[in-house]
């Protein structure tokens, strides 16, 4: 894939997920390239890149649109999500974590430790949290000494809120969002620390009950706060929001 062809499918990937392209409309190649200001060949190739992950629908004739996610969807790929990276750490257990996935880890959780610390976050601390999170699980999933966790894993990466590290702030639940960021930390300490004891079985639980949690763990936490910042994202059908 071309930098031009990256550029743009990074480009287009984050106007999806952060609701700057309207869901009812449709999405060509030369919408696409004006709206970028590039040509129509990258601009075709990164339309044909974001079908491929599952955020567009080819529609008949000519464009795109964009993929509406149900509550249930999301709910079905964190599933998916929870066994994978299950299967990593309790690899990793077994194996025993390399040098470098044990600074990667150890890193991560000083980092997330260091702002759970803190009486209040802001958005600069939960974007720090995202970037531990995301060092965290990268490192178990790479190192795990299983290439198709990882492959398997790239293909539900792009949707909100499920790939491994995601986290999404929800405006006005400051306390709620550093509960849920105080309970993520635990369980990494949890699950480093099985890894770390050469314990498979116990690594692997903890992991699949860990990133099987964003949204169960959201609606604990942030309830109608996370599904309304869900549905500003464009990407989540408000007749899918479950009633309260």
């Amino acid at each position: 894939m071309s930098t031009a062809v990256e550029s743009a499918v990074t480009e287009l990937r984050g106007m999806i997920v952060n609701g700057e392209l309207p869901i009812s409309e449709r999405i060509t190649e030369s919408s696409a390239g004006n709206l970028l200001g590039i040509s129509r060949t990258p601009a075709r190739s990164a339309l044909s890149q974001l079908e491929s992950e599952g955020l567009l629908i080819k529609l008949e004739g000519r464009g795109y649109k964009i993929r509406p996610f149900s509550f249930a969807d999301l709910e079905k790929a964190t599933e998916v999500r929870s066994v994978l990276e299950g299967i990593a750490a309790g690899r990793l257990a077994s194996m025993g974590p390399s040098e470098e996935a044990t600074v990667a880890i150890e890193k991560s959780i000083a980092m997330t430790e260091a702002i759970i610390s803190r009486d209040a976050v802001t958005k600069r601390e939960i974007a720090v949290y995202q970037e531990a999170n995301e060092i965290y699980h990268s490192a178990i999933v790479d190192t795990c000494g299983n290439d198709f966790v990882g492959q398997s894993l790239e293909r539900i990466a792009n949707i909100p809120i499920i790939a491994p590290g995601a986290f999404t702030e929800v405006e006005g639940m400051a306390q709620a969002e550093m509960l849920r960021m105080t309970v993520g930390h635990s369980q990494h300490v949890i699950i480093w620390d099985a890894i770390r004891s050469r314990d498979p079985v116990r690594a692997e639980s903890m992991m699949r009950e860990h990133a099987g949690a964003p949204i169960r763990y959201a609606k604990l936490f942030i309830g109608d706060g996370y599904q309304r910042k869900l549905m500003t994202t464009g990407i989540v059908n408000r007749e899918d929001v479950p009633k309260t």
